[in-house]
């Protein structure tokens, strides 16, 4: 985007902000004086079928006062004495007007019902999960003080997705970035990962890797729903430039007495014909006064991954491939996650509660892979290897096998209480403790084919697409090596020398967190006002260590066996199992055994461990650990104003951060301890702006200042090495967080029929940019144990400057309910959203934000009729930068994706749900390239997956 073009968003920004307020200003009436309060009505509004409609607007037109009901459907007004009428207001549902008189006897009950029945109440089988979730994403979006986007679990309480990332892939803004075709980050408004913070039930958890939130840890059996906030207000904490998702969990008082709900799903796996399955189930019961609720969740895929890897930077010239990596491999990927919460509501009113979550990841990962050394071949000539086809004679290759283990778990636990009119005020105060786990365990073995007999001629074309196909020949060695006999198949046996490269890494966190909240409702400038303020401490302490692969870490497994008397080959671990693979190869190949071979290698190192020949404890070195301590005191203080159509929320944030980051430096074979000391204090004062024009449409602008901070190992004291990966990578514990100011400007048009039309703009500017700084290195000072890592990257994180991240998003969704017979279950939704951002790097250069697409579209049709409910969901997001380089010449990109899914339901009963889901549909392939699209470095496919089962719900 042009400067001019920047200039011009940020005048639309402010345009947009301040015309529909002073516009409505101008034909506004002034608002009815007050009368003074004599009575109290309360009441709940619920559905057809008994259940609690949270954010339903309940106004007194005549009086022009308004209230939300809250999460169990309840209100209260304070009225004059006498008769009034009362409208309540529900996306999808009737609009509902009572005749009370003031003070009510007993609490009001308010039945809504949907738009398309017939009676008002009327209970039926109605199979509306998606416009059930919209309504009350919807409802919950219009009362929100500040610019959210919600998702609301459906009218079964459940997600039509199987977890939060899934679930957030809808929302306008999000980018969704997977991991093997599986959903796991989310990129809210095309930043950094780090720029979106987590929350469950409000409380502030550090992500279990590095700060980022895996959100396919979270299934859709815990989650009541998801509060997306693009813009802070004060009490919230500060620490998201992009935003904050809240998780709301489930409550035993979402609905009275005994509820019982679940799944249980099976399908498949295209590639490679691998199981999928799902179980959840939620229990909970409440009575008046006391409520318990359990969930348990498990889903696990046995799924095959086809990919290719291609170097093309090794010798220099990019305009050839230098090496050929072909990968199969083998997932079982296991999602688990537990829930309790108990509560307790006194005699007063308010609660006292307790609550647990615990989700994780475990990905256990047989590697297949070989790798063939173009560039290293002992006879070619450049001119045989240009751009997209080659040949060379006498290359050599290495085998890779692994059984490892990535995985990551968070254990949140928060005891609290919720008291009202404590002399005077409401009280809120919290507790909380989480502990997070992330790590790998991989014990790579490789083994090298590089004698003189076993070398190979190559000669291949489909390098520039990223799926060579590669012919090979035996190669005659002589004065110079020549092309012998074709061979149909990879001779996987004859490798000279096995080497074990153990990878190791893990970080835990320990997060303690107190809050103390106050509010009370008040009269300020003459108008209604709620002043709020509190006050909290957050004390987090992370530890671990960097990836190891490190100088004498990496044993020669033939060597080793030999000395404790026995004997060492892989070739026993091979089977006759051909790869499953859709990508052109050129040659056959069969799998290796990667169980059998891992318990091969557990043998040899446990007699090699009990002779002193092996160390298991010293894959970790001291200069890889570091411990980061942080402690955070934040106070606020905010009031919102209600006057007529307006709402006005303005305060003030204050926090004071302490940092220690403590670890080892190694210079010279000797071990230096280092500690280094930080502390700063931030201000963030806010603007909240609410304005509705009309009933139905309603304006917002917001004013906010917020901070990112480093991850914990960016800012550790420790320098790594990764023989895997060819990196050597340090720590900056000078870093210095983001800061950001940003501007922010909506306007929502509610619409019949569950719908909602929206267009959002907003405006960051970022100052210390934290930026990803790679070097290579050039000469031989980590050399060691026969590694020559001359040519590695060595990677750093730095601060960049002058960073700015602006974006228009577009949404729309409705149920086309006007339309005749049944092609009212006929709807839409869909949101597209078009980013543009830069940074300075330390170089001086101009660089876009890894991970950030121009363009994201999400587009869903669905059908809600006669029990029946479908969908087809079509995602895109463009092009994305992956790794920027200090100098901008050598960054790497993934290329443009999308993916289309189907979701089928059909409701038998109302408490009986068959669903089929069929995902990446199109068998979308991944692609990742440097600098040019024909220099693909990575290509990577999935295929498709089907899952089919039933849902309960008593």
């Amino acid at each position: 985007m042009s400067q001019p073009a920047r200039r011009a968003l940020k005048a639309l920004l402010i345009a947009t902000a301040m015309s529909a307020p002073l516009a409505g200003l101008a034909h506004a009436q002034a608002p009815a004086a007050s009368p003074a309060a004599a009575a109290s009505v309360e009441g709940r509004v619920v559905d057809g079928a008994s259940r609690y409609l949270a954010a339903v607007q309940i106004a007194v037109p005549a009086l022009d006062l308004r209230t939300t009901t809250d999460r169990e459907g309840r209100f209260e007004l304070a009225l004059p004495a006498g008769a009034h009428q009362i409208e309540a207001r529900y996306p999808g549902f009737e609009t509902r007007t009572i005749q009370v008189s003031a003070p009510t006897a007993q609490p009001l009950q308010i039945v809504l019902g949907r738009t398309d029945h017939t009676e008002v109440g009327e209970v039926v089988v109605t199979a509306s999960p998606i416009v059930g979730s919209q309504a009350a994403a919807i409802a919950q979006q219009r009362a929100a003080e500040n610019i959210v986007s919600i998702v609301a679990a459906d009218a079964i309480g459940r997600f039509p997705d199987q977890s939060a990332a899934a679930a957030l892939s809808r929302v306008p803004g999000v980018a969704i970035e997977r991991d093997q075709g599986q959903e796991r980050y989310a990129q809210l408004r095309g930043a950094p990962e780090r720029w979106t913070v987590v929350a469950v039930d409000g409380i502030n958890v550090l992500g279990a890797e590095e700060r980022v939130f895996r959100f396919d840890s979270v299934p859709a059996v815990v989650i009541q729903s998801l509060e997306i906030n693009k813009t802070l207000t004060p009490d919230q904490p500060a620490e998201a430039l992009a935003g904050r998702i809240n998780i709301v969990t489930g409550s035993p008082f979402d609905q009275r007495g005994l509820h019982v709900s679940g799944d249980a799903g099976y399908g498949e796996m295209e590639l490679g014909d691998g199981p999928q399955r799902q179980f959840s189930g939620r229990v909970s019961w409440s009575g008046d006064r006391f409520g318990v609720t359990a969930a348990l969740a498990h889903y696990r895929r046995n799924q095959t991954t086809d990919n290719r890897e291609i170097t093309w930077s090794r010798d220099g010239d990019m305009s050839t491939a230098d090496d050929f990596s072909f990968r199969s491999y083998r997932l079982e990927r296991e999602n688990n996650a537990g829930h309790f919460g108990v509560e307790y509501r006194p005699d007063g009113g308010g609660r006292i509660f307790f609550d647990s979550l615990y989700s994780e990841f475990i990905d256990r990962e047989q590697r297949n892979q070989y790798d063939f050394q173009l560039s290293r071949a002992l006879t070619q000539s450049p001119a045989n290897r240009v751009g997209d086809s080659g040949f060379v004679d006498g290359a050599g290759y290495t085998g890779t096998w692994q059984y490892g283990r990535y995985y990551s778990d968070t254990f949140a636990n928060t005891l609290g209480g919720d008291h009202e009119n404590v002399f005077g005020w409401d009280v809120a105060w919290r507790l909380n403790y989480t502990h997070t786990d992330a790590g790998i365990n991989l014990p790579l073995i490789q083994q090298n084919f590089l004698s003189g007999t076993g070398r190979l001629s190559l000669a291949w074309t489909g390098a520039e697409a990223g799926m060579p196909d590669l012919d090979l020949y035996r190669s005659t060695p002589g004065a110079t090596f020549s092309r012998g006999a074709a061979l149909a198949d990879l001779p996987q046996t004859g490798s000279v020398v096995d080497v074990l490269i153990p990878i190791v890494a893990e970080t835990n966190t320990d997060s303690w967190t107190g809050q103390l909240d106050i509010a009370r409702d008040w009269t300020s400038f003459g108008a209604a006002a709620v002043l709020k303020a509190g006050v909290k401490y957050d004390q987090r302490r992370a530890d671990g260590n960097t990836f190891s692969g490190l100088p004498g870490a990496t044993p020669q497994l033939q060597v080793l066996a030999g000395r404790l008397g026995t004997t060492w080959s892989v070739t026993p671990r091979i089977t006759a199992a051909p790869w499953d693979s859709d990508f052109q190869r050129g040659w056959g190949v069969t799998y290796v055994d990667n169980p059998g071979l891992r318990e091969d290698l557990d043998a040899l190192l446990t007699q090699a461990t009990a002779a002193g020949l092996y160390d298991p404890n010293g894959l970790v070195q001291p200069q890889d650990r570091f411990t980061v301590d942080e402690d955070i005191l934040s106070a606020y203080v905010q009031n919102k104003w209600t006057s007529g159509p307006w709402e006005i929320l303005a305060g003030l944030r204050v926090e004071r951060v302490d940092l220690t980051s403590a670890g080892v430096i190694a210079a010279g074979g000797v071990l230096t301890p280092l500690e280094v000391e930080n502390d700063y204090t931030d201000l963030f004062p806010s603007l909240h702006v609410n304005y509705e024009i009309t009933r139905d449409i309603k304006a917002r602008a917001a004013l906010i200042r917020g901070v990112a901070r480093p991850s914990f190992g960016e800012i550790r004291t420790s320098v790594a090495v990764n023989d895997v990966s060819e990196t050597v990578t340090g720590g900056n514990p000078d870093l210095e967080p983001e800061r950001a100011w940003g501007l922010d400007a909506a306007l929502e048009w509610y619409l019949p029929g569950a719908g909602l039309a929206s267009v959002s703009a907003f405006y960051r500017k970022v100052d210390d940019v934290i930026f990803d700084a790679t070097t290579v290195i050039t000469d031989d000072r980590y050399d060691a144990g026969g590694v020559d890592r001359t040519g590695y990257d060595y990677a750093t994180t730095l601060n960049g400057s002058d960073g700015e991240l602006s974006g228009v998003e577009f949404a729309y969704l409705q149920q086309w309910d006007f339309l005749p017979g049944p092609l009212a279950g006929l709807g839409f939704q869909g949101n597209l959203t078009f980013l543009d951002g830069e940074f300075k790097t330390p170089g001086g250069t101009t660089s876009a934000y890894p991970g950030m697409s121009d363009t994201l579209v999400n587009a869903s049709l669905f059908y809600e009729r006669y029990g029946v409910s479908a969908r087809i969901s079509y995602q895109w997001r463009d092009a994305w930068l992956d790794e920027p380089s200090v100098d901008a010449t050598d960054e790497t990109y993934w290329d443009a994706t999308e993916q289309l899914d189907l979701s089928l339901r059909y409701q038998v009963r109302p408490e009986l749900t068959l669903f089929f889901d069929a995902n990446n549909l199109t068998d979308e392939i991944g692609r990742r390239y440097q600098g040019a699209t024909n220099r693909p470095i990575e290509v990577e496919g999935t295929g498709r997956r089907y899952l089919a089962g039933v849902r309960f719900n008593f």
